[in-house]
């Protein structure tokens, strides 16, 4: 253990030793004439680059990622960050908030370039289903992230860069939307006088989210033979209710620096009433017992999140040195009341208590210098979090099902790399990211501790290859770690109903992930497509477990486990252009197969399954606009089973009332076919469980400029009537990121 922390420190000393020695000399040259450096230099990747939005408004896909402008879609004003997320291509997020990139929900979802304590763990589900979508510029797909990145996430990064506002004056907007038991308001604004940038905003959301659930599942034998099933059906109605508030500063020091902070609060409140019935029968079919349970739920969870960062300019042009200081923290208290009515007509009482209390901290440091057509970036980043549970359930079937657990993560990381053109048509960029772990448990209940030290190597690469002036090839990898959360280590019975428990698992490991890509991309003129195959192996793959309570066989318990190892790959395609002047349209498609080795538990080994994405966006008159999307996801597989092929489609309509005002009608699902399902198939456990979740949803809205011109005008000051009113200053939590 000291020599790893050691070892850590070493590499603090070295990198940092790096960044300051590099930014003295930046200090020191600017009272000499500054070198000429190549345009190369300021933009490394400077050939051709895919313009995934149409209208050209942003600079989009770079050597390790692509970029696609949320401010393009005519309901981004009134959705969520989920809703946002759902029409990027490869991204699907699921009713409940699950979120997945070309399948595999082990992703990691940044803020401006940086972990956020709001994302972390089952907190992201509920953060992305309250957060605005107008609060978001832009949003990043890394499926190779570079070595500038945390290597946490086998999956990929999701990057979202939060709406900053740049234009000088006063600017802002508000935002209205009503409909079927939902409602939501913002409010936001900024004044840019050149030398400094004060923003802030405010969000209200109220979202009623009835659903039905209903589930079968069976006891097998060693012979495959039906022990005892159980069947449940139910249905709850919640309530969703979330406030949020915002405010940042920037402020231009000189030439070259500048400094800003932000602040960010906001308060989700759950609640929700269900009620389930439970039939048990024997295996030959008869009914032996039953209940009834009817519960209450609700839970408080408070977010709160600081940044501050400074931002040098060097004498070299593309040079710059950026700090950053994150530090959030995120509580919650969720309660269940229920009362379970036996069939003999006895009822049981419980009450259940979950608290969480999280804390994170961010520090890191970046440097990027040009040397000649060539670019390095270096820097360090210091990730600690100091998080505790606590889980009490008491009652006439939960007696004694208490315990505390808490751990103090620190993960120290140090990364370098280096992007140099090679000739005419190729830029290659290769990086290494060193990451050690100090990770401290404390089973409080049962006096148990624990401590985990390793450190890990993540290398990465990049290239690409101009076939002419509108066509390049790319290449990628990256090595990934998908590392135990720290609650899933935790060995713990925790309860969750009368016949389901979960527990972790202490002896999980890390998984590793080696992933390659290589993609050929084309623009145009108004076309832009790109196909990319890929292929990934997984090493300890991580998993979820479940089984029968030997103590008693009417308790499911669920815990981790790995499972072995796993290969997938694929072929994925994307379209975006204009087939008229005013049709346009989107189009992603995703084959992808999946096979996983050593996997006993399970009868799903291997599957082919085809997702995708359709949107078409229709300019009907100046002032009008439509559009309409859907996406399929094909079938997954999960380690212990798959979720079933599941599909959503979203309508809008926008009509610019005034070059400042627009109205925006939204209707989500509205085919009706939010419903998935999950199957469970291993050797001595068969579920299929279903859910679905309310069905249209018809929201009306009216978005409204504030001071400044409209943002909806074109670089000649004529209002185009394309791009409705775009929100003023800094919104949501984040700030400033790390090297983008």
């Amino acid at each position: 253990m000291r020599s790893t922390k050691f070892m850590t420190t070493g590499l603090y000393g070295l990198i940092l030793f790096g960044c300051v020695a590099g930014a003295m000399p930046v200090m020191a040259q600017e009272a000499a004439p500054p070198q000429a450096a190549p345009e190369a230099a300021a933009k490394p990747d400077d050939a051709p680059t895919t313009t995934v939005t149409v209208e050209g408004k942003k600079a989009q896909n770079k050597i390790d990622r692509q970029v696609y402008d949320n401010t393009k879609d005519i309901d981004s004003q009134t959705g969520t960050a989920a809703d946002a997320l759902n029409k990027v291509p490869s991204v699907n997020i699921d009713p409940t908030g699950n979120v997945t990139l070309r399948g595999n929900s082990s992703v990691q979802v940044y803020v401006d370039g940086k972990p956020s304590v709001m994302m972390q763990g089952d907190n992201r589900a509920g953060a992305l289903q309250s957060m605005s979508s107008g609060d978001i510029d832009s949003i990043e797909v890394m499926t190779n992230p570079g070595a500038q990145f945390s290597s946490e996430g086998s999956g990929g990064i999701i990057n979202l860069v939060m709406r900053k506002n740049r234009k000088p004056g006063n600017t802002g907007a508000v935002n209205v939307n009503v409909g079927d038991g939902r409602y939501n308001a913002s409010l936001n604004g900024a004044r840019n006088t050149g030398k400094y940038t004060i923003s802030g905003g405010l969000n209200i959301r109220h979202d009623n989210r009835p659903s039905r659930s209903g589930s079968v599942m069976t006891r097998l034998d060693a012979n495959g033979d039906p022990v005892m099933s159980t069947e449940q059906s139910g249905q709850s109605e919640g309530q969703n209710d979330n406030i949020s508030a915002n405010a940042g500063i920037d402020y231009n020091l000189g030439d070259e620096d500048s400094i800003g902070s932000q602040i960010a609060w906001s308060r989700r409140e759950m609640d929700s009433d269900s009620q389930e019935t439970f039939a048990n029968y024997a295996a030959a079919g008869a009914f032996t017992n039953g209940y009834t349970r009817n519960s209450h739920n609700t839970g408080p969870r408070d977010d709160f999140s600081f940044d501050l960062n400074w931002n040098h300019t060097g004498a070299l042009t593309g040079e710059s040195l950026k700090t950053d200081l994150r530090f959030g923290r995120s509580t919650g208290n969720t309660a269940t009341e229920a009362a379970n009515t036996n069939s003999d007509g006895s009822v049981d009482t419980e009450t259940r208590t979950s608290q969480s209390d999280f804390h994170n901290a961010v520090f890191s440091v970046d440097y990027v210098r040009p040397y000649g057509e060539a670019q390095m970036t270096t820097g360090v980043q210091i990730t600690q979090d100091n998080n505790s549970f606590h889980n009490d359930a008491t009652g006439d079937n939960a007696a004694g099902l208490i315990n505390d657990f808490a751990y103090a993560q620190t993960l120290s990381a140090a990364y370098i790399t280096w992007q140099q053109p090679i000739g005419e048509k190729w830029t290659v960029m290769g990086g290494v990211r060193v990451e050690a772990l100090s990770l401290d448990t404390d089973a409080i209940s049962s006096h148990t501790t624990s401590q985990i030290d390793y450190t890990k190597f993540s290398p990465s690469a990049f290239a690409t290859y101009a076939l002419n002036d509108s066509a390049k090839l790319r290449f990628s990898y990256s090595h990934r770690l998908r590392r135990p959360q720290p609650q899933d280590l935790n060995p713990f019975v925790t309860y969750r109903d009368p016949q389901n428990v979960s527990a972790g698992n202490p002896d999980l490991k890390p998984e590793e992930t080696d992933s390659f890509e290589a993609g050929y991309e084309k623009s145009a003129g108004k076309i832009n497509y790109q196909v990319r195959a890929y292929y990934r192996k997984t090493d300890n793959s991580i998993t979820d477990y479940s089984f029968y309570d030997p103590a008693d066989p009417l308790v499911l318990v669920t815990t981790k486990r790995n499972f072995g190892d796993s290969q997938s790959g694929g072929l994925e395609g994307n379209f975006d252009g204009k087939l008229t002047d005013k049709l346009s349209l989107r189009l992603n498609g995703n084959l992808a197969y999946t096979k996983l080795n050593a996997a006993s538990q399970t009868r799903d080994t291997e599957a082919t399954t085809l997702s995708g994405r359709i949107s078409f966006d229709y300019t009907a008159t100046a002032k009008d606009r439509f559009q309409l999307s859907y996406f399929a996801r094909g079938k997954q597989l999960t380690g212990q089973g798959y979720r079933a092929p599941f599909g959503m489609g979203n309508m809008s309509y926008r009509h610019q009332v005034t070059p400042k005002a627009a109205l925006v009608v939204t209707v989500q699902d509205p085919f009706r076919t939010a419903k998935f399902k999950t199957v469970v198939d291993t050797d001595t456990v068969y579920s299929e469980s279903s859910r679905s979740m309310q069905g249209q949803v018809i929201m009306v809205g009216l978005s409204y400029t504030l001071g400044g011109a409209s943002a909806s005008k074109d670089g000649e000051g004529k209002w185009d009537g394309r791009r409705g009113p775009g929100g003023g200053g800094w919104s949501g939590p984040g700030g400033g990121g790390g090297p983008m």
